[in-house]
């Protein structure tokens, strides 16, 4: 403040003309009034109080100012209720400033959103809270992205942001506690189904086993619902490299059952389908060509088709 009143000072000394400081001073000030500019009016009413301290004028118009400064930096550290107060008092004042009195309208305006904004955010991370200890994390997380998105509510969400951030790891800590328990729940009855179909043939211990795999993809639909494109690709990658590895068992143990010959028939009907996999799903991707989709819907493509061989070799060729 004091490098800008010698500045301001610098400048009457060079236009002085005669004139004394605290006329100089009090022309600057008023000048800088009305022209919206409050720090460098601030500054020059300081250097004519210093000449006339008991001035009524400058002291008047100076001390509104102060105020001014004082309701800027509430706002600025998001303490609107100080603020509004602040601007209340100064409007009670007597030939308030016409350019300062327009600029506290804004700067109430500024509050008041403020505060409205506070006291939405801060009803959402209560309905947040609500939907945690009621275990419904998806309704929870989807809460926090919308708020976290929300560029309107960006100011206001700084106040409660660590609040968000212990209730984000609780979220995920619990949505993974969740799909552990229903895979757990899901190989559990997997297990039952398999232990009852012992003494059954090979086909209906392979459909129990593809059973298993297809509960326990429960773990990869989280990400499907809030996962980016890259996540998605991956757990895409991951369902097909389930089915894939299960596909290569059953190829396996038809390698052992099955006559040379038929089994001949088998790999050449193999090695055709292959083809008409991967071909597939070239052709699925080809629609979303030059976008990041692309690749997910390959994938995807692959997953089902290797899905579907899986069954239809159980179906066809198991004894």
């Amino acid at each position: 403040m004091k490098r800008l009143s010698f500045m301001v000072l610098a400048v009457m000394l060079l236009a002085g003309c005669g004139n004394s400081l605290y006329d100089e001073s009090m022309k600057q000030a008023k000048l800088a009034m009305a022209n919206g500019e409050f720090d460098k009016a601030k500054a020059s009413f300081e250097l004519a109080l210093e000449e006339k301290p008991d001035d009524p004028e400058a002291s008047g118009v100076y001390e509104q100012l102060v105020v001014y400064e004082s309701v800027q930096k509430a706002i600025e550290n998001g303490q609107w209720d100080e603020a509004l107060t602040k601007v209340e008092g100064l409007k009670k004042a007597k030939n308030i400033e016409k350019n300062l009195k327009q600029s506290l309208d804004e700067l109430v305006k500024t509050a008041e959103a403020g505060k409205e904004n506070e006291r939405i955010v801060s009803e959402k991370v209560e309905d947040i809270k609500g939907l945690v200890s009621e275990k419904n994390y998806e309704a929870a997380q989807k809460l926090i992205d919308e708020i976290k998105q929300n560029e309107q509510l960006k100011v206001a969400y700084q106040q409660f942001s660590g609040e968000v951030d212990r209730l984000s790891s609780e979220i995920q800590s619990g949505i993974q506690h969740q799909a552990e328990a229903e895979k757990e729940v899901a190989i559990q009855e997997a297990e039952a189904v398999k232990q009852k179909a012992t003494n059954e043939s090979r086909k209906v211990e392979y459909y129990s086993k593809l059973e298993q795999i297809e509960t326990g993809m429960a773990d990869l639909e989280y990400i499907y619902e809030q996962g980016t494109t890259v996540e998605v690709r991956e757990a895409e990658s991951e369902r097909y490299k389930r089915w894939d590895d299960a596909l290569n068992e059953i190829y396996g143990v038809l390698k052992q059952q099955l006559p040379s010959n038929e089994m001949e028939q088998l790999r050449t009907a193999q090695r055709k389908w292959i083809t008409y996999r991967d071909e597939s799903a070239e052709s699925a991707a080809a629609s979303f060509e030059g976008g990041s989709w692309a690749s997910v819907q390959y994938v995807s493509t692959q997953a089902d088709l290797t899905k579907e061989r899986c069954y239809e070799l159980v179906d066809r060729y198991m004894k």
